[in-house]
């Protein structure tokens, strides 16, 4: 018992008792106890937001490690390539209770903007990608920053199909140095505007990148006040109260570094090991010289004196490091949520079913990362960009008026790039079998390849009549075989004979 625990007890003995029977209850819990074993660990009653201090260091870091260190870059590579792969599609969808030929043309219409402003670089403000390279671009920055954002610019009179393009910014765009109150008496924090509410209204971004090079005529220490419905701000959530992220690579960092460290010292190794040599020791009236009398040559024969011999250097061993690398890549691969092999590209002892095992849990990762962080913070955000460009955009008044009298009657949708399939034959099958008994719709089996439905069946019924119009006849056509042809459902509005 301590000394405040003594007073306490002197004061109130049952306030006193209380603490010691809290204190006796929580010594049950080990990892409530302190000792020197865990005095590494750095325990705090900080809130979400406490990782400010170290947010941009860490970033820092992250990105040193991915332009040097093999494994970093391809954790990015992984995440980055599952998650967005060629690209989360856009498909536009249209309100059921509209007229369907007003349906079917406002869908055409939105399909042709976006083969004509996403497909091409026309969406990017700078001119070099389209829109699912920034989205790569978007992503490949929330792992290595922790965060991105995405700005919405309306460009005039530039000759684009819509006054839509988009900006992807690294964080340190954000004035994270700037706190306070706004003269409407916002709440200023890290750079981010807040309402009384609590709901973001604006941010305050440099001018140009901080760490970029000066420009004649700027000014890089600068910011700006930008509205927050011209920013899309994606991070991943881990904690409720989070206002910003931190880097993927934070519970890696160190196990990458000294894995380079411990590679470094290895390889010097291997050089000292081959490095053979042997030493002529001279008898006793014989003289150093100081350079080598000769080589070692397969089978050659050397004659030395009776009281002259020949010793040979130690190297030290080196083997071992083989599986202290894979145990450290495999800490490695479980932090950041992928699988070992897909880090490595290590297929030793894998098999179909250690595969599918292997790419499960890596799966749900992948989908989750997907639905719950690019879709709703990024993707449906920038739908109602798009829907509300659409509406200013010229020539497309019928559409217009309806968007405006209701901006539900056109929404965007996404769909993901497609899983890759380990075993093809067998998986192929499985879904076939699934649609067929009722258990997944085609629509949704189509989905998981990737592939928007409403886009295949206009691809299909193009390859049907190209052929028939050139009298060709693919196996693929249940017409080329009677046995195979679908039968003609009757109709429901027949009545029965």
């Amino acid at each position: 018992m301590n000394i405040i625990d003594k007073v306490i007890m002197a004061i109130s003995p049952a306030r006193g008792a209380a603490r010691e029977k809290a204190r006796t209850v929580a010594m049950h819990y080990r990892a409530s106890r302190l000792g020197h074993r865990n005095e590494g660990i750095r325990a705090t009653s900080a809130d979400a937001d406490m990782a400010g201090r170290s947010r941009r260091m860490v970033a820092f870091y992250a990105r040193d490690m991915i332009r040097n260190s093999p494994f970093a870059a391809r954790v990015q590579q992984v995440i980055s390539g599952n998650v967005v792969g060629d690209g989360i599609i856009p498909k536009v969808q249209v309100s059921k209770g509209l007229p369907e030929g007003v349906q079917k043309r406002m869908r055409e219409r939105g399909l042709e903007l976006i083969e004509d402003h996403l497909d091409t670089t026309a969406i990017d403000r700078c001119g070099l990608q389209n829109f699912y390279g920034l989205q790569t671009t978007a992503m490949n920055t929330v792992i290595d920053a922790g965060e991105v954002l995405i700005r919405r610019h309306r460009p005039a009179n530039r000759g684009l199909d819509m006054p839509l393009q988009i900006e992807v910014l690294e964080p340190d765009y954000i004035d994270d140095g700037r706190w306070g109150q706004s003269l409407d008496g916002n709440e200023i924090r890290e750079g981010i505007e807040y309402d009384a509410n609590g709901d973001r209204v604006a941010y305050w971004l440099y001018t140009q990148h901080p760490g970029g090079e000066w420009r004649p005529g700027s000014f890089p220490s600068s910011s700006e006040r930008v509205p927050a419905e011209d920013i899309i701000h994606v991070f991943r959530v881990d904690r409720p109260g989070q206002t910003r992220g931190i880097s993927w690579y934070t519970p890696i960092a160190e196990k990458l570094l000294n894995l380079d460290d411990s590679e470094d010292a290895h390889l010097m190794r291997q050089k000292i090991a081959a490095c053979f040599a042997a030493f002529h020791r001279m008898g006793e009236n014989g003289r150093a010289r100081g350079e080598l009398g000769g080589t070692l040559q397969p089978g050659v024969i050397m004659e030395i004196g009776s009281d002259e011999e020949m010793v040979f250097a130690d190297p030290p061993e080196v083997g071992g490091f083989d599986e202290f690398g894979r145990s450290v890549l495999r800490s490695a691969a479980m932090g950041v949520g992928i699988t070992y092999e897909a880090l490595t590209g290590d297929l030793t002892g894998v098999n179909f079913s250690s595969a599918r095992i292997g790419r499960l849990e890596m799966d749900r990762n992948i989908s989750r990362w997907q639905w719950l962080m690019m879709v709703p913070m990024f993707l449906q955000r920038f739908g109602g960009w798009f829907v509300e460009a659409w509406a200013e955009a010229e020539g497309d008044e019928e559409f217009q008026r309806l968007i405006w009298e209701d901006p539900k009657t056109v929404k965007m949708t996404w769909v993901p790039p497609h899983r890759i399939l380990v075993d093809p034959a067998r998986e192929f099958g499985a879904l076939s079998d699934a649609v067929r008994s009722g258990f997944q719709s085609r629509q949704g089996v189509v989905r998981q390849l990737g592939v928007d439905p409403e886009r295949l069946l206009q691809e299909q019924l193009q390859d049907k009549d190209e052929a028939d119009k050139m009298g060709l006849l693919f196996d693929s056509d249940p017409r080329a075989d009677p046995a195979r042809k679908t039968l003609t459902l009757p109709d429901k509005d027949k009545p029965d004979e």
